[in-house]
């Protein structure tokens, strides 16, 4: 699984985005949809795709595409 681009995903699917405007430099600030709301359904999304938990004080913390893919990833290994 292409882990950027399955973010990429949920993160458009969630914000009514097309996937194309979601890029790896993506934050929460270059997209006004990506509103507080939208950021914890994007975070169970991936948590569920993912199969993974994030802290709760990590949540707030994941305000870009950067950082969540590298989250992801660093539970991956």
């Amino acid at each position: 699984m292409d882990t950027f681009k399955e973010i990429q995903r949920i993160i458009a699917a969630n914000l009514g985005a097309p996937a194309a405007s979601i890029q790896p430099g993506s934050q929460t600030s270059d997209l006004p949809e990506w509103d507080s709301l939208r950021h914890l359904l994007i975070v169970m999304d991936i948590e569920e795709t993912f199969g993974l938990k994030f802290a709760l004080e990590e949540i707030g913390g994941l305000d870009s595409v950067e950082k969540i893919q590298k989250a992801v990833e660093k539970r991956a290994v």
